[in-house]
């Protein structure tokens, strides 16, 4: 089971930073060189995710290969958590199958882009707590359930919108019947208080270093106007969560879609599935309505939500064998139809997994070479890796180490792959272009230049984000709604270099 787990996700220990990981790194990289998240450092994320990259870093190296080494991890330790979950639940095999389905959704279902997120990492903590607060009801213990506020603590570090997983201690404390309200009450406050004491650590921590203010006007303040940036339409929600339970693809996702449904009604059912046969089908809901909370829709987003349909998925294969056994004329023909069926899965599986992962098995057989395979990651109008490291090496070779550079765009791994610091907080351009940013922040930017004086400005082309901007203008189109930094930039500097979508502005001296 082990080796079949490793051999599922090991692949994706290959794939390089997309752009969000290439924010990570870069907050993580800040705080390597003794700077304070928001304050020098400008994202809308929780603190939870920077500090995991820079773990990442310092156990596994400054390289990109880390973070996913610290995923696959996380992602193994969260399959193992199911399946102790799954046991609880409904039987030993119910959660081997959960593990397995976890894996395969996971491995096949979200790309490069779409993996070592905060979303992803998150699951561990909020399995972990389902865990603990399973063992919190079986034994009475208070100790059990702030362990487990403690875990939901630290999801919400990561993801803010995960706080709605402390709804789940709340059904136990009402739907109890075998225990008195005090105890169950006593039990629920303690996971609150060990919620409330990882992120008031967090928040004293950002006070402490003096970015309080910065850090309430970016996630609270700036992230207010952007979370009210939804996907159009009513029908959303419903559209986009038939897409994730029957994602297009390998047909292999659907399948474990259409097992978790079929655990779902069985659960339902089934008196005899024990006390706490509605935690997956209510951990799945609260993990669904967070998603509609945030109203983006992204493909990350739904990473939470993976850990509760594959125990559904898991109750779902369960029910399966049960019904074929009770139908079949003897448990031999039984046995032989789920052999059938588990050779036929694996023959899916097999093909699912050559056609998500040909470019890493042939990395890893050696038959192409590393150049050819960062190439392939370019697959978005916007991105192309190979462009990045190409820009990183520019700039390693024309600067000192720690000189720092800046990028009017929204390409902050170049600051990692390079190893320079960002010489503003404002390490993309996004959140001095939107109509709702303080005027405020421009004036910070342009003190930030003048006193760090960066060798290198970079400008970006073809980066167009109109559901982050509001604007239509690539950020070199946008360079005109900001006359100051544009008039700084053809006074102070003069283009030297294009690297596809790349101007590189060096300073002193005019064209």
């Amino acid at each position: 089971m082990f080796l079949v787990a490793v051999a599922l996700v090991a692949p994706m220990l290959a794939y390089p930073f997309g752009r969000d990981q290439g924010v990570f790194a870069c907050g993580a990289d800040v705080l390597r060189r003794g700077g304070v998240l928001y304050r020098d450092f400008w994202d809308l994320k929780p603190p939870g995710i920077y500090y995991l990259y820079r773990l990442s870093f310092l156990l596994f190296g400054h390289s990109m290969p880390a973070p996913r080494i610290m995923d696959f991890i996380f992602t193994l330790a969260t399959a193992a958590g199911l399946l102790l979950i799954g046991r609880r639940l409904v039987s030993l095999w119910a959660g081997v199958a959960a593990a397995l389905a976890f894996l395969t959704r996971y491995a096949l279902g979200f790309d490069y882009w779409h993996s070592a997120q905060g979303d992803g990492f998150a699951s561990l903590f909020l399995t972990l707590a389902a865990l603990a607060m399973l063992a919190a009801e079986r034994r009475r213990s208070w100790r059990l359930a702030a362990l487990g506020g403690l875990l939901v603590g630290a999801a919400i570090l990561l993801k803010f919108t995960l706080g709605v997983f402390l709804l789940i201690p709340l059904v136990v404390v009402a739907v109890g019947r075998e225990e008195k309200w005090a105890p169950r009450l006593s039990r629920y406050a303690a996971c609150l208080l060990g919620c409330g004491l990882v992120v008031g650590a967090a928040i004293a921590l950002v006070w402490r270093a003096g970015a309080l203010r910065d850090m309430f006007e970016i996630l609270l303040t700036w992230n207010a106007q952007y979370a009210t940036l939804r996907a159009a339409g009513l029908a959303a929600p419903v559209a986009q969560t038939w897409r994730f339970l029957f994602p297009g693809g390998h047909p292999l996702l659907s399948l474990i879609g259409l097992f978790a449904l079929a655990g779902l009604v069985d659960l339902a059912r089934r008196r005899e599935a024990g006390a706490f046969r509605w935690l997956p089908t209510v951990w799945l809901g609260l993990m669904l309505a967070q998603v509609y909370l945030q109203g983006k829709y992204f493909e990350y987003h739904w990473l939470p939500a993976l850990p509760p349909l594959a125990l559904l998925a898991g109750a779902g294969v369960a029910a399966a064998w049960r019904l074929l056994r009770e139908r079949s004329d003897s448990p031999g023909t039984a046995t032989g139809i789920a052999a059938a069926a588990a050779v036929v899965l694996l023959a899916a599986l097999g093909a699912g997994y050559r056609d998500q992962f040909t470019p890493e098995i042939e990395l890893a057989t050696g038959r192409i070479s590393r150049a050819a395979f960062t190439d392939g990651f370019r697959d978005r109008q916007d991105f192309s890796l190979n462009a990045d490291l190409q820009v990183a090496t520019y700039l390693k070779q024309h600067t000192a180490p720690g000189s720092p550079v800046f990028i009017w765009g929204f390409e902050p791994i170049i600051y990692f792959l390079a190893d320079r610091p960002p010489a503003s907080r404002f390490i993309s351009q996004q959140p001095l272009v939107t109509p709702w940013s303080p005027a405020g922040w421009r004036e910070e930017l342009l003190r930030d230049l003048a006193g760090k004086r960066p060798a290198y400005i970079l400008v970006v082309h073809n980066d167009v984000m109109p559901w982050v901007t509001l604007r239509p203008d690539d950020s070199a189109g946008e360079l005109s709604q900001y006359p100051a930094l544009e008039q700084l930039l053809k006074r102070d500097y003069h283009p030297v270099e294009t690297i596809e979508d790349f101007d590189i502005w060096q300073r002193g001296g005019g064209a």
